[in-house]
């Protein structure tokens, strides 16, 4: 049941009326009415999902600082309605702004986009949830060139704080980004301010000694429904001296797992200290070009046959591995050499500096000029041919993503999200699910080892063949002992048996990972709402935390399970 808006009758969950209009005054009175959409267009532009199921919300407000944050919980605590938080929304894959059950009001917190610090000699910045990638990409560029902030291969539009309190990750040293913020601040659900850490205002280590004095309570703060994070303090890189871009290719179940075990060991020894992203050839082809129509049409996955065609064409292997190198110009020698010797008999090893990757840049440039033919065509491909085989369109890529590995985001990878829309992705900004697109995200942690990331292949790549899709799959190096297991199900979002069936395979996937003992690393309305339960010990302490924090319940009900 959804608590109703207008009074304190409960109401069903299919109701999505929007808030009355006294209730629009109220929530306008304290974020100003131009920040409240409340009619049937903004509403449903903002309940769009890439999900195969939306939930309609009955408003969506954008409350402007920390203060107003506050006053909608405690009315919402009166009036007996849900709020569900979100950064800037771009949640693509997990939910994108959707409650578990229609009927919500939903918070965007992108009015709050203020950089309010950044201390140099100590490396970190204290940022409002509105601060999107791009914003701090430009900000520490212009004003404080020798730290970078890790950032995603997603939308440069998604928020950094958003990302690090859901525990998402990026390339380099710095990838894990929850474990990279210190110093939260949080509105309670009845309206109270806190900060972790244990500290008050002033404190000089808030946001240096992550765990502060006491009980760390940090982490109730991410992936849950505990409180509102309206500021906090994230640690940047310093600018390396030199950084040394490394793909690596694999053929097949064996090299994959040699490749990841021979990287775990690099990644304890503190060689690599990048978060490397192995992507499957599925995945890769994504990135590089549309669905093709005819097989689109009929609802189908692409035969064993086509897709080795299609891998040829592109010089595409079966896993592509991306990585940096960073240090000092005689750090990174030697991690090269290491990482040619223990890879040597496994994966092929690739490096590319800035010089090549300019090199590259240009030649892509002449190829696209020259439309592929004729005298121009012909000199890049000659000079390409010297570096590498793979296609023009995969050596676009690599300028985007030596950007990415020095915190610089990108659109380019976010375009995959398109692969079997109908539609071709618009100029940036893109949008999958204003756009849609049928997408959604499975992870899985998983033990680095070869042995392991083989068997979840064997578990996972039958469940897509008996759904009718080809399995998107990514592993990535989440730390020296432990992978992500990304899955990703690209489904056209216009076909009903194509959605009814990209919902069964997550089901059948949640369930088989389950079954022998997987746990995810993140969650969103398909996981939530999948079969299964959290009645455990510590499920139940956090529905106990639950109750002393939230005893009307109105912030976020259920949101991963609590």
């Amino acid at each position: 049941m959804a608590h109703c808006l207008d009074d304190d009758k409960d109401c069903m969950t299919n109701v999505s009326a929007p808030v009355s209009d006294t209730l629009a005054a109220e929530l306008g009175a304290i974020v100003g009415s131009e920040h409240v959409l409340a009619d049937d267009n903004g509403r449903a532009l903002h309940s769009r999902t890439t999900e195969p199921d939306s939930r309609r919300c009955n408003a969506v407000v954008f409350p402007g600082s920390a203060q107003e944050v506050a006053a909608i919980l405690r009315l919402a605590s009166r009036r007996k309605f849900t709020v569900w938080p979100f950064s800037t929304g771009n949640n693509w894959g997990y939910g994108t702004k959707n409650a578990i059950e229609p009927g919500a009001v939903i918070l965007v917190l992108s009015r709050m986009n203020r950089i309010l610090e950044v201390n140099e000699e100590l490396g970190y910045a204290v940022i409002e949830p509105g601060v999107t990638q791009q914003q701090l990409y430009e900000h520490l560029l212009a004003k404080h060139p020798g730290l970078i902030a890790d950032c995603t291969d997603s939308t440069p539009l998604g928020s950094v704080l958003g990302n690090a309190i859901e525990r998402g990750y990026g390339y380099t040293p710095y990838g894990d980004h929850f474990g990279h913020l210190c110093g939260l601040e949080v509105v309670t659900p009845t309206g109270e301010m806190l900060r972790t850490g244990g500290a008050g205002e002033g404190c000089p280590t808030w946001n240096t000694h992550k765990w502060g004095y006491g009980p760390a309570i940090e982490g109730l703060f991410s992936q849950g429904n505990f409180g509102v994070v309206v500021k906090g303090g994230i640690w940047l890189h310093p600018r390396p001296e030199r950084m040394l871009l490394f793909t690596i290719d694999a053929n097949g179940p064996d090299e994959l797992g040699a490749t990841m075990d021979a990287l775990r060991v690099l990644a304890l020894e503190g060689t690599v200290r990048s978060h490397v992203h192995t992507a499957n050839a599925f995945q890769t082809l994504s990135l590089v070009q549309k669905y093709p129509a005819d097989l689109l049409a009929r609802g189908t996955r692409i035969p064993t046959e086509r897709l080795d065609a299609l891998k040829a064409q592109f010089g595409i292997p079966d896993w592509t591995a991306v990585g940096g190198l960073y240090g000092s110009a005689a750090q990174v020698r030697a991690a090269k050499r290491e990482l040619v010797h223990a890879l040597r008999g496994k994966g092929r090893v690739a490096f590319f500096d800035k010089a090549k990757v300019e090199q590259s840049k240009r030649l892509v440039e002449l190829w696209q000029r020259s439309a592929g033919r004729g005298m121009g065509a012909m000199v890049a491909q000659t000079i390409k041919s010297m570096v590498t085989r793979k296609d023009f369109a995969l050596v676009a890529l690599l300028p985007e993503m030596y950007g990415v590995l020095l915190g610089r985001p990108t659109w380019s990878v976010l375009e995959s999200a398109y692969f079997k829309s109908r539609a071709q992705p618009a100029a940036p900004p893109l949008d999958p699910a204003r756009d849609g697109c049928g997408l959604m995200w499975l992870a899985t942690a998983v033990p680095m080892t070869g042995t392991q990331a083989r068997t979840v292949l064997a578990l996972a790549e039958p469940l897509f063949t008996t759904f009718d899709f080809n399995m998107s799959a990514c592993l990535t190096m989440m730390n020296e002992r432990t992978l992500f297991f990304l899955l990703g199900i690209f489904f056209d979002a216009e076909n009903e048996s194509e959605r009814e069936r990209a919902a069964g395979l997550y089901r059948a996937l949640h369930a088989t990972f389950t079954e022998h003992g997987y746990q995810q690393y993140r969650g969103g309305i398909p996981e939530w709402t999948a079969a299964g339960t959290h009645a455990t010990p510590g499920g139940r302490l956090l529905g106990q935390i639950k109750q002393a924090l939230d005893p009307c319940a109105v912030l976020a009900p259920g949101r991963y399970r609590i």
